[in-house]
């Protein structure tokens, strides 16, 4: 998990991994997570919140994570879509 590479008082860590346990219930409670992937999915969500504080996002850290993890995943499903193309015109 992406946690252990920050350096943070222990509020701080606290807070971190509250902001991440209560984006990842907001994420998961629109069930559309392929439950193969949960996994991945939570360690690319902890990576976006890890990010994100590092950054300085301190206020909205929820908001802004799972806006962020919706953002990316648009954008990962796109380039897959543009890979399966690629392939098929390939053949």
């Amino acid at each position: 998990m992406p946690f252990r590479s920050i350096v943070a008082t222990p509020e701080e860590l606290a807070g971190i991994v509250a902001a991440f346990e209560e984006a990842w219930s907001k994420i998961d409670a629109r069930d559309s997570i392929d439950p193969v992937s949960v996994p991945a999915q939570r360690e690319r969500l902890g990576y976006i919140i890890a990010g994100l504080w590092a950054a300085g996002q301190t206020t909205d850290l929820t908001e802004v994570a799972v806006r962020r993890f919706e953002e990316t995943a648009v954008a990962s499903k796109a380039l897959g879509h543009r890979a399966e193309r690629q392939k098929i015109s390939d053949k």
